[in-house]
């Protein structure tokens, strides 16, 4: 049920991913990892739906597309996202 998309621009935010990502179904949790100092994102996000099928549709449609100019990378995990 989770993806992990990384290769995200320092633009992208929990509402910008959101947005993209809802469309292929719930979304239950997001995760920006981000610096300490800028509050800029790491490059990296974890996105959590409400089922398995959401997350693959989210995988193939999304991986090799571009966010904010960026081509991005998105693969299916099994870690749950932390807390």
């Amino acid at each position: 049920r989770v993806v992990v998309i990384s290769n995200l621009t320092r633009n992208i935010v929990q509402p910008h991913l959101q947005a993209v990502f809802s469309v292929y179904g719930r979304i239950n949790k997001i995760d920006i990892p981000l610096y300490a100092k800028s509050q800029q994102n790491r490059g990296k996000a974890a996105l959590e739906f409400a089922d398995s099928s959401a997350a693959a549709k989210a995988q193939s449609h999304m991986d090799g597309g571009q966010l904010d100019g960026n081509i991005v990378t998105v693969i299916l995990s099994s870690d749950p996202i932390r807390s």
